[in-house]
């Protein structure tokens, strides 16, 4: 009996430090916890879990054995990896608590220490469905513009931009040749002359020939030089009109490329305001050789008329007169194009004719109605895999949360009622979770249909503007 009050003095010192240690323990994991932002709640402090909000769980990182055996074999397509993954961290975790004193763990604290170190992070997919981006890139304009992004009001505004186009045909005697049993010259006049009937009605059109009198010869030079004429001046399509002009001219003499191009200059200039645009589309076969400089010309047009466009085709030319014809439409701020047969030579007059046309989107607007079904298709598919996937993740993590359960009550860890209650608060984390993640996938389902719809009537439109 002597002995029994040292022995309490010792008991009461044990727990007196002990005490003072969790106390130091509790400040030290405060301060660490204050020292690491980011940190879940569940890691952090102690919280009833169902007044957690759906944001505040999806925003918490994986638990520790997750990340340790899991995260890499969540989307495994090995199912028997996942499966020993799942069950060793499963295992871990309850030699772990069975090392603690979990006999006063109310279903609380149990549901924080089973999720601190078992749970999924939902973040990384969360974030992945509120920054999926509904763009169709297929549904670009010919001026780069994705569709969608085209207020409505600019495509159904009526144009009253004036449209000028001087149509410049290289007359040299090289035109005589022939292409494909066709001499170049009827090629090129076919081609203007389809170009031209295609205009819309309230585009001025000019021809301009050049080079065609005399002959190549030295003596004739002079001549040819100075034929540079505007056959049918600036002014509305006449098809009448137009196609007799054609036949004013045949190809004869040298290469006036300069020359024709100031005079195309001085007619867009002396018919152009603010609101004009102005194209010059030149059909030739060779070089300046009349000692003229085109590229030095095509400047001057761009100085002249801000809103102009020289484009220029080399129709069967060598390799010196490509580089020239290059560089002049390069001044013009245009494209050129080398052709070499009458096949080709009738798609970049395709292509003339879409850039001329007012709205620049009768020839693209037709296929793009399937484009748009088909890219909506895309859309959703996408969206369906994201689902999948969350929809996995949430079936792997209530799966390992009943394994967990199971073991814990096996162990006798947990009776069956405490079972229950931890059960339901894991239940009502899952519910909020999921409802969480189908909400951003609706609202993302619905943002592709708003986008699809209103591509259909922005394409339903442009037919009306286009007459299609």
């Amino acid at each position: 009996m002597r002995h029994t009050k040292p022995l309490l003095i010792l008991s009461s010192l044990f727990f007196l430090l002990a005490g003072c240690q969790d106390q130091a323990e509790d400040v030290s994991t405060n301060k660490k916890n204050a020292q690491e932002p980011g940190k879940s709640i569940t890691a952090s402090k102690e919280a009833d879990p169902s007044s957690i909000t759906p944001e505040e769980w999806i925003n918490q990182e994986a638990g520790d054995l997750y990340q340790q055996y899991i995260e890499n074999k969540n989307g495994s397509k090995d199912p028997e990896a996942y499966k020993k993954a799942s069950g060793n961290a499963v295992d871990e975790y309850v030699e772990d608590v069975r090392q603690k004193e979990t006999d006063k763990w109310n279903e609380e604290k149990w549901t924080q220490s089973i999720l601190t170190s078992l749970q999924t992070g939902y973040g990384e997919i969360a974030s992945e469905l509120e920054n999926y981006e509904v763009v169709y890139e297929e549904m670009k304009l010919p001026d780069g513009r994705l569709l969608q992004d085209v207020p409505m009001d600019e495509i159904t505004e009526k144009e009253d931009k004036k449209v000028n186009v001087a149509l410049l045909i290289d007359s040299s005697g090289s035109m005589k040749a022939d292409v494909g049993g066709e001499s170049k010259m009827s090629l090129a006049k076919d081609s203007l002359e389809s170009l031209a009937k295609e205009l819309p009605e309230s585009v001025n059109v000019s021809l301009i020939a050049f080079g065609h009198e005399g002959t190549g010869s030295d003596a004739d030079k002079k001549m040819s030089c100075k034929a540079v004429e505007s056959i049918y001046p600036l002014q509305p399509y006449d098809e009448g009109a137009f196609s007799e002009s054609l036949t004013k001219f045949n190809p004869k003499g040298w290469t006036p490329l300069a020359s024709s191009i100031e005079l195309a200059n001085e007619q867009l200039t002396s018919h152009s305001d603010e609101k004009t645009e102005n194209f010059i589309y030149v059909v030739s076969d060779g070089i300046e050789t009349c000692d003229g400089d085109p590229v030095a010309a095509a400047k001057k047009v761009k100085a002249d008329n801000t809103n102009v466009k020289i484009n220029i085709i080399g129709f069967d030319v060598d390799s010196e007169a490509d580089g020239q014809l290059k560089k002049v439409a390069e001044a013009g701020g245009g494209e050129y194009s080398s052709v070499k047969t009458k096949q080709q030579l009738s798609e970049i007059e395709n292509v003339w004719k879409e850039v001329i046309n007012k709205n620049t989107w009768r020839w693209w607007v037709v296929n793009r109605f399937s484009d748009n079904v088909w890219t909506t298709v895309d859309h959703y598919n996408a969206l369906r895999d994201i689902v999948s996937s969350y929809q996995t993740m949430i079936s792997n993590e209530e799966n390992r949360m009943i394994q967990t359960l199971n073991r814990l009550e096996k162990e006798k860890l947990i009776d069956s009622e405490k079972r229950s209650a931890i059960s339901s608060l894991l239940d009502d984390r899952q519910e909020k979770i999921r409802n969480y993640l189908n909400d951003l996938e609706s609202t993302k389902h619905e943002e592709v249909k708003n986008v699809s719809d209103e591509l259909d009537k922005r394409l339903d439109e442009i037919k009306k503007q286009v007459g299609i």
